[in-house]
């Protein structure tokens, strides 16, 4: 059995809620746009205010440089959410044998940002490393874990991070900057001890000629078909939702539900085309903008001290690849 004994989650510093957005950065779209089609009220950044409203991020390679002088980059969330998780398992860093880490947004190309979240926790040696499918990397991570089941070491260390907002236009017209923000979470999992989530993967998979739907080009800002891929995301969480239920034998109004969280309102189409209790539906995207792939796992870490023994929880998540996952969680 994959299970998860601890859960952490961290925030870059640096608020920015809609006002600041609306009246000192300048986006365009305003207060009513952002409501309606997005529904997110703030997010963070490793960024400075100073600094995008000095030059609206033209240039992706000095925001990375600005956020390496002021000690915000995914690593260093990364091993935040990783002090946390360890904390709640009870367990020392030197106990963890792998780290598997994703990052859409890497500082350095090398080394891996697996190896560098391990330096900076003191996790001794092992085959430590780099495990990419952007927003979709919580679930891959699990359904990694679960087909090496038997030749895992006791503790596993799984993170997922990124720094979106270094690779985010803040031009007036733009709509990203709305959007992304910057965090990471992290599990402490193991197949000989159980823990807080018992973990059943179910599918993960990729459509490769779609892959350039979503796209950032080495420092370049991120750049999407936005309407292609929202319609793809609604389509296929609800199909992932289905198959899990159904493998699992599940009634989805009775379990609770979480998705990518790329948008409140994204998510309340994909309610309301299921039929789905929003009271049973979990969720942070409004407080914390879409923080890529530690969306799901950080929304785990904060909603687990309102679930009780035997709760349900089916994940399905999708993302830039193009790429999904799904699968089931109860609480232990």
């Amino acid at each position: 059995m994959l299970s998860i004994m601890g859960l952490g989650f961290e925030l870059a510093q640096t608020e920015l809620d809609n006002d600041f957005l609306h009246r000192e950065v300048g986006l365009a779209l305003g207060p009513d746009w952002v409501k309606s089609r997005l529904g997110i009220n703030k997010r963070f950044t490793v960024l400075s205010r100073d600094y995008i409203l000095q030059t609206k991020n033209a240039q992706p390679n000095e925001a990375i440089l600005l956020a390496r002088r002021r000690g915000q980059t995914p690593v260093s969330l990364a091993a935040g959410a990783g002090r946390r998780a360890l904390a709640q398992a009870g367990i020392k860093a030197q106990q963890v044998g792998l780290v598997i880490a994703n990052n859409d947004t890497p500082f350095e190309t090398i080394p891996s940002t697996a190896n560098l979240v391990a330096r900076s926790l003191g996790i001794g040696s092992g085959p430590h490393c780099d495990v990419n499918a952007s927003c979709s990397s919580f679930a891959r991570h699990m359904q990694l874990l679960a087909d090496m089941e038997g030749a895992l070491p006791e503790f596993v260390l799984c993170v997922q991070t990124a720094a979106y907002t270094t690779r985010t236009d803040y031009a007036s017209r733009c709509m990203d900057g709305y959007i992304w923000g910057d965090g990471a979470a992290a599990q402490v999992v193991s197949a000989r001890r159980a823990g807080l989530l018992k973990v059943s993967p179910a599918v993960c998979a990729t459509k490769p000629e779609a892959a350039e739907d979503v796209l950032i080009d080495a420092a370049g800002h991120f750049r999407q078909k936005g309407a292609a891929v929202k319609a793809f995301s609604i389509q296929k969480t609800g199909e992932l939702y289905g198959l899990v239920a159904q493998r699992y034998g599940l009634d989805l109004k009775s379990v609770y539900t979480v998705a990518h969280q790329a948008s409140h309102a994204l998510q309340n189409n994909i309610l309301q085309n299921l039929g789905l209790p929003e009271c049973r539906h979990l969720r942070n995207v409004q407080e914390q903008g879409n923080i890529a792939a530690a969306g799901i796992p950080s929304v785990l870490a904060q909603s687990l001290p309102r679930l009780k023994t035997g709760d349900r929880i089916v994940y399905a998540v999708v993302g830039s690849g193009l790429a999904w996952g799904a699968g089931l969680l109860e609480v232990l």
